[in-house]
């Protein structure tokens, strides 16, 4: 839901099969109010992720997998997509239930996620 390199930026984009559209759009959005309500704990007015260091040589793949979800209309602007990772936390996934344990346990404290206040100078 989120992309490295582009702060405050959250793609919201529900599940294709097996589960409501609506409620990957709820995980996420609670996911969104959760963070918002992290940075102005912290101070922080922009947020992005970063990938780890073991992640630095992880295979991108195209942003669906074509052996889940292949509509035409996908497939023919696939390259015009953001790309994902080959692990787990990188990719989009389809699996609701294990999603509505997962999202709302993300520690946001973790570094990957990068928080700046953006009204300091410097």
């Amino acid at each position: 839901m989120m992309f490295t390199g582009l702060p405050n930026l959250l793609w919201v984009l529900g599940y294709f099969r097996g589960a409501s559209w609506t409620l990957k759009a709820d995980l996420v959005s609670d996911f969104v109010c959760r963070l918002l309500n992290h940075m102005t704990g912290r101070g922080a007015r922009k947020v992005s992720v970063a990938l780890r260091p073991e992640d630095e040589d992880m295979v991108l793949a195209p942003w669906i997998d074509p052996e889940t979800f292949n509509p035409g209309y996908l497939q023919r602007g696939v390259a015009l997509l953001p790309r994902r990772g080959d692990k787990p936390e990188w990719a989009h996934s389809q699996d609701y239930w294990r999603e509505k344990d997962e999202l709302p346990r993300v520690d946001l404290d973790d570094p990957i996620f990068v928080y700046r206040d953006t009204t300091a100078k410097g």
